[in-house]
Protein backbone atom coordinates (compact mmCIF):
# COMPACT_ATOMS: atom_id res chain seq x y z
CA UNK A 1 0.00 0.00 0.00
CA UNK A 2 1.54 3.52 -0.84
CA UNK A 3 1.41 6.49 0.85
CA UNK A 4 -1.32 7.59 -1.06
CA UNK A 5 -3.45 4.71 -0.01
CA UNK A 6 -2.84 5.38 3.56
CA UNK A 7 -3.43 9.17 3.82
CA UNK A 8 -6.97 8.02 2.24
CA UNK A 9 -6.99 4.94 5.03
CA UNK A 10 -6.22 6.79 7.76
CA UNK A 11 -8.55 10.18 7.28
CA UNK A 12 -11.40 7.88 6.42
CA UNK A 13 -10.99 5.38 9.21
CA UNK A 14 -11.25 2.34 7.30
CA UNK A 15 -8.50 -0.22 6.92
CA UNK A 16 -8.71 -2.46 3.84
CA UNK A 17 -10.08 -5.63 5.30
CA UNK A 18 -13.18 -3.04 6.24
CA UNK A 19 -14.06 -2.84 2.25
CA UNK A 20 -11.89 -6.46 0.81
CA UNK A 21 -12.81 -8.67 4.03
CA UNK A 22 -16.20 -7.05 4.96
CA UNK A 23 -18.19 -8.73 7.82
CA UNK A 24 -20.61 -11.43 7.61
CA UNK A 25 -23.31 -12.40 10.33
CA UNK A 26 -24.46 -16.02 10.77
CA UNK A 27 -27.74 -15.76 12.94
CA UNK A 28 -25.91 -14.25 16.43
CA UNK A 29 -21.98 -14.99 14.73
CA UNK A 30 -20.83 -11.87 13.28
CA UNK A 31 -16.93 -12.41 11.25
CA UNK A 32 -14.61 -11.26 8.92
CA UNK A 33 -14.87 -12.80 5.27
CA UNK A 34 -11.36 -14.53 4.76
CA UNK A 35 -12.16 -14.88 0.88
CA UNK A 36 -10.66 -11.43 0.25
CA UNK A 37 -12.65 -10.13 -2.15
CA UNK A 38 -10.88 -8.05 -5.43
CA UNK A 39 -13.68 -5.83 -5.75
CA UNK A 40 -16.07 -4.88 -2.95
CA UNK A 41 -18.36 -3.53 -5.75
CA UNK A 42 -19.65 -7.19 -6.26
CA UNK A 43 -20.30 -7.37 -2.81
CA UNK A 44 -21.98 -3.82 -1.85
CA UNK A 45 -24.80 -5.24 0.75
CA UNK A 46 -21.90 -6.54 2.78
CA UNK A 47 -19.20 -4.15 1.86
CA UNK A 48 -20.13 -0.72 0.72
CA UNK A 49 -23.74 -0.25 2.16
CA UNK A 50 -22.36 -1.00 5.69
CA UNK A 51 -20.72 2.72 6.07
CA UNK A 52 -22.91 4.75 3.36
CA UNK A 53 -26.24 6.15 3.44
CA UNK A 54 -26.66 6.78 -0.53
CA UNK A 55 -28.11 3.90 -3.31
CA UNK A 56 -25.72 1.25 -4.76
CA UNK A 57 -26.48 2.70 -8.17
CA UNK A 58 -25.25 6.24 -6.72
CA UNK A 59 -22.16 4.80 -5.28
CA UNK A 60 -21.37 3.09 -8.28
CA UNK A 61 -21.71 6.08 -10.16
CA UNK A 62 -19.01 7.69 -8.16
CA UNK A 63 -16.66 4.92 -8.70
CA UNK A 64 -17.03 4.93 -12.06
CA UNK A 65 -16.67 8.78 -12.52
CA UNK A 66 -13.03 8.36 -10.47
CA UNK A 67 -12.32 5.88 -13.13
CA UNK A 68 -13.06 7.74 -16.12
CA UNK A 69 -10.90 10.57 -14.95
CA UNK A 70 -8.07 8.25 -13.85
CA UNK A 71 -8.48 7.21 -17.82
CA UNK A 72 -8.80 10.12 -19.54
CA UNK A 73 -5.21 11.70 -17.77
CA UNK A 74 -3.77 7.92 -18.24
CA UNK A 75 -4.56 8.42 -21.75
CA UNK A 76 -3.04 11.75 -22.11
CA UNK A 77 -0.24 11.57 -20.21
CA UNK A 78 1.39 7.95 -22.12
CA UNK A 79 0.65 9.24 -25.16
CA UNK A 80 3.22 11.76 -24.87
CA UNK A 81 5.11 9.61 -23.31
CA UNK A 82 5.05 7.50 -25.78
CA UNK A 83 5.34 10.19 -28.22
CA UNK A 84 8.45 11.27 -26.49
CA UNK A 85 9.94 7.92 -27.03
CA UNK A 86 9.45 7.78 -30.52
CA UNK A 87 10.41 11.47 -31.07
CA UNK A 88 13.80 10.76 -29.43
CA UNK A 89 14.49 7.72 -31.41
CA UNK A 90 14.30 9.40 -34.78
CA UNK A 91 16.76 12.49 -33.14
CA UNK A 92 19.02 9.10 -32.53
CA UNK A 93 18.56 7.85 -35.82
CA UNK A 94 19.75 11.28 -37.39
CA UNK A 95 23.01 11.91 -35.07
CA UNK A 96 21.51 13.64 -32.71
CA UNK A 97 24.38 13.90 -29.42
CA UNK A 98 23.69 12.44 -25.58
CA UNK A 99 24.67 15.68 -25.15
CA UNK A 100 21.93 17.42 -27.06
CA UNK A 101 19.49 14.21 -25.54
CA UNK A 102 20.49 14.56 -21.93
CA UNK A 103 17.51 16.86 -20.55
CA UNK A 104 15.26 15.74 -22.64
CA UNK A 105 15.89 12.15 -21.60
CA UNK A 106 15.71 13.29 -18.06
CA UNK A 107 12.09 14.29 -18.70
CA UNK A 108 11.52 11.43 -20.05
CA UNK A 109 12.62 9.26 -17.10
CA UNK A 110 10.98 11.36 -15.06
CA UNK A 111 7.78 10.96 -16.71
CA UNK A 112 7.55 7.57 -17.43
CA UNK A 113 8.12 7.13 -13.40
CA UNK A 114 5.08 9.49 -12.41
CA UNK A 115 3.03 7.27 -14.82
CA UNK A 116 3.85 4.61 -13.59
CA UNK A 117 4.06 4.98 -10.41
CA UNK A 118 0.04 6.30 -10.68
CA UNK A 119 -1.28 3.18 -12.11
CA UNK A 120 0.55 0.11 -10.75
CA UNK A 121 -1.95 -0.27 -8.52
CA UNK A 122 -5.17 -0.75 -10.37
CA UNK A 123 -7.00 0.15 -7.52
CA UNK A 124 -5.10 4.08 -7.30
CA UNK A 125 -7.73 5.61 -8.85
CA UNK A 126 -9.95 4.78 -6.10
CA UNK A 127 -7.73 4.43 -3.04
CA UNK A 128 -5.85 7.63 -3.67
CA UNK A 129 -7.66 9.39 -6.45
CA UNK A 130 -6.28 13.05 -5.99
CA UNK A 131 -2.16 11.58 -6.10
CA UNK A 132 -3.17 9.69 -8.89
CA UNK A 133 -4.60 12.77 -11.12
CA UNK A 134 -1.61 14.49 -9.83
CA UNK A 135 1.27 12.12 -10.78
CA UNK A 136 -0.32 11.33 -14.39
CA UNK A 137 -0.83 15.21 -15.22
CA UNK A 138 2.95 16.07 -13.77
CA UNK A 139 4.03 13.16 -16.10
CA UNK A 140 1.99 14.53 -19.14
CA UNK A 141 3.56 17.76 -18.57
CA UNK A 142 7.06 16.71 -18.31
CA UNK A 143 6.78 14.48 -21.38
CA UNK A 144 5.37 17.35 -23.70
CA UNK A 145 8.42 19.62 -21.83
CA UNK A 146 10.69 16.89 -23.45
CA UNK A 147 8.82 16.74 -26.61
CA UNK A 148 9.12 20.62 -27.06
CA UNK A 149 12.86 20.57 -26.76
CA UNK A 150 12.86 17.57 -29.43
CA UNK A 151 11.03 20.02 -31.73
CA UNK A 152 14.11 21.86 -32.04
CA UNK A 153 16.61 19.07 -32.22
CA UNK A 154 14.64 17.44 -35.09
CA UNK A 155 14.77 20.53 -36.79
CA UNK A 156 18.66 21.00 -36.47
CA UNK A 157 18.41 17.44 -38.37
CA UNK A 158 15.72 18.50 -41.04
CA UNK A 159 13.04 16.71 -39.64
CA UNK A 160 11.11 19.63 -38.79
CA UNK A 161 8.16 17.75 -40.26
CA UNK A 162 8.47 14.40 -38.26
CA UNK A 163 5.15 12.98 -36.39
CA UNK A 164 5.30 10.05 -34.39
CA UNK A 165 3.76 7.04 -35.44
CA UNK A 166 0.36 6.81 -33.58
CA UNK A 167 0.19 3.49 -31.53
CA UNK A 168 -3.62 3.89 -29.95
CA UNK A 169 -4.33 0.42 -30.62
CA UNK A 170 -2.48 -3.29 -29.32
CA UNK A 171 -2.00 -4.13 -33.24
CA UNK A 172 -0.33 -0.88 -33.63
CA UNK A 173 1.99 -0.45 -30.21
CA UNK A 174 2.93 -4.81 -31.14
CA UNK A 175 3.99 -3.51 -34.46
CA UNK A 176 6.27 -0.42 -33.42
CA UNK A 177 8.06 -2.61 -30.16
CA UNK A 178 8.50 -5.18 -32.72
CA UNK A 179 6.59 -7.59 -30.56
CA UNK A 180 5.78 -11.06 -33.23
CA UNK A 181 3.18 -12.69 -30.96
CA UNK A 182 3.37 -16.07 -33.58
CA UNK A 183 6.82 -16.26 -32.12
CA UNK A 184 5.85 -16.18 -29.00
CA UNK A 185 3.14 -18.13 -28.17
CA UNK A 186 4.71 -21.18 -29.98
CA UNK A 187 7.79 -20.30 -28.03
CA UNK A 188 5.32 -20.24 -24.59
CA UNK A 189 3.73 -23.74 -26.47
CA UNK A 190 7.31 -25.56 -26.56
CA UNK A 191 8.21 -24.80 -23.03
CA UNK A 192 4.46 -26.08 -21.97
CA UNK A 193 4.97 -29.37 -24.22
CA UNK A 194 8.57 -29.68 -22.79
CA UNK A 195 10.54 -28.34 -19.30
CA UNK A 196 6.58 -27.78 -18.13
CA UNK A 197 6.21 -31.51 -18.29
CA UNK A 198 9.16 -32.70 -17.05
CA UNK A 199 8.83 -30.23 -14.03
CA UNK A 200 5.30 -31.76 -13.25
CA UNK A 201 6.40 -35.24 -13.30
CA UNK A 202 8.81 -34.50 -11.40
CA UNK A 203 7.08 -32.98 -8.67
CA UNK A 204 3.99 -35.76 -8.56
CA UNK A 205 6.83 -38.32 -8.40
CA UNK A 206 8.13 -36.46 -5.04
CA UNK A 207 4.69 -36.02 -4.22
CA UNK A 208 4.81 -32.56 -4.31
CA UNK A 209 1.73 -31.70 -6.49
CA UNK A 210 -1.95 -33.18 -6.82
CA UNK A 211 -2.72 -34.74 -10.17
CA UNK A 212 -6.04 -33.49 -10.56
CA UNK A 213 -4.91 -29.74 -10.30
CA UNK A 214 -3.32 -30.65 -13.83
CA UNK A 215 -6.32 -31.85 -15.32
CA UNK A 216 -7.32 -29.13 -17.56
CA UNK A 217 -4.10 -27.36 -17.91
CA UNK A 218 -3.47 -25.92 -21.38
CA UNK A 219 -1.32 -28.13 -24.00
CA UNK A 220 -2.17 -26.67 -27.44
CA UNK A 221 -2.51 -23.65 -28.58
CA UNK A 222 -5.73 -23.55 -30.33
CA UNK A 223 -6.56 -20.00 -29.75
CA UNK A 224 -9.22 -20.56 -26.99
CA UNK A 225 -6.50 -21.27 -24.05
CA UNK A 226 -7.25 -19.38 -21.44
CA UNK A 227 -3.66 -18.16 -21.56
CA UNK A 228 -4.55 -17.09 -25.32
CA UNK A 229 -7.12 -14.88 -23.95
CA UNK A 230 -4.46 -12.93 -21.82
Amino acid sequence: MNSGNLAFTVKKGVSCADCHMPYTQEGSVKYSDHQVKENPLDSMDQSCMNCHRESESKLRGIVHQKYERKEFLNKVAFDNIGKAHLETGKAMELGATDAELKDIRTLIRHAQFKGDMAVAAHGNYFHAPEETLRLLSSASEDAQEARLLLVKVLAKYGAIDFMAPEFDTKEKAQKLAKVDLAALAAEKMKFKQTLEQEWKKEAKAKGRANPEMYKDADTINDGKSSWNKK
